[in-house]
């Protein structure tokens, strides 16, 4: 059995494949890796950079051709497809550092944990880096309990490596023909694990700031209503998971994503170039999620910031200016 599978959500990648696919090409770990190149219905030439790792290495590299159906639909059929003993996705216009790479497949063969996170670097287009430092109060080399209290940030897919047979066993399906998925894939994987261990280094290379991405600011106004409907998603899992029964921290763990879900579509309404038309769409928004679930929109008063969204016009317009100045 393979360490790691590795699903690539390739889409018209044919300009940043190569690099993506280079950064795993390592003799080093060929043998412990399974790299499944989901191809989400390409129009360029994203096939032919794919068959010709492929044909590279045969027994790590495999092309998997599919009808279009979005980001969610390539985990899904990497979870379906993979072998391996753990699970990591990648986007196709990323890649990982290579010697921590290396690293990190040799700590994974005598691994037990259920999660494993690890560092990323946003790269902004003038190949400046950016290491997310939000591990660092965690003891390395720890294996900790998920139901033990203890401080974790918010957990992001490009730190992600969880057991396959998790995600396997409990039928895991991401939402297709939508932006944002990562976020239910995010607290899939902390709602499963039981045991967490986290490795200090960067693995993830994150391409940050490209404007065709999905969090530019045009692709977020657009794409708004696919942000409403994953954060009600959210809210289904979040109340799914509570029946079933979760101790305080994985409750904690859970919610921290239903709360950024609504809390980050709030603050996209905020680009909007028309204050009155924003604090419309907000409370439109808000009395979905109260209409959803009277608990969890109680609960959402924690935050602060949807707090302060539900206020009077005046505090409303105060924030959104605020915002809108740090935004730039």
């Amino acid at each position: 059995m393979k360490t790691l599978t590795i699903s690539i959500a390739a889409y018209n990648v044919e300009k940043t494949l190569e690099k993506t696919l280079s950064s795993l090409n390592d003799q080093r770990v060929l043998d412990d890796i399974e790299v499944l190149i989901v191809d989400d219905g390409s129009k360029d030439n994203t096939e032919e950079v794919a068959m010709k790792y492929e044909k590279i290495a045969p027994d790590t590299f495999k092309y998997v051709k599919k009808e279009n159906g979005g980001h969610g639909s390539t985990i899904n059929k990497g979870i379906e497809l993979a072998t391996g003993r753990y699970f990591k996705v990648l986007d196709g216009d990323d890649w990982v550092n290579t010697e921590n790479f290396v690293k990190f497949i040799e700590q994974l063969k005598n691994e037990t944990a259920d999660l494993i996170l690890t560092k990323y670097a946003r790269i902004f287009p003038d190949n400046h880096e950016e290491v997310i430092e939000n591990l660092n109060k965690f003891d390395k080399d720890k294996l900790y309990n998920m139901n033990d209290k203890f401080d974790i940030p918010r957990i992001e897919m490009h730190m992600i490596t969880v057991k396959t047979q998790l995600l396997k066993d409990n039928n895991v399906k991401i939402t297709e023909n939508s932006f944002y998925v990562d976020q239910e894939y995010n607290m899939w994987s902390l709602y499963l694990a039981q045991t967490l261990k986290v490795y200090d280094y960067v693995i993830y290379m994150y391409r940050f700031g490209v404007a065709e991405q999905s969090v530019s600011k045009e692709k977020m106004l657009k794409n708004i209503n696919m942000q409403v409907n994953i954060a009600l998603n959210l809210m289904k899992m979040y109340t799914k998971f509570q029946s079933q029964g979760m101790t305080e921290n994985k409750d904690k763990l859970t919610f921290s994503w239903v709360d950024h879900a609504v809390a980050a579509t709030m603050r996209t309404y905020l680009l909007m170039d028309s204050a009155e038309k924003a604090r419309e769409e907000v409370k439109e928004f808000d009395q979905k999620v109260q209409n959803q679930s009277q608990d969890i929109y109680e609960q959402l008063n924690t935050d602060l910031f949807i707090k302060l969204m539900r206020s009077n016009g005046f505090i409303f317009k105060l924030v959104r200016q605020i915002y809108l100045l740090y935004k730039k």
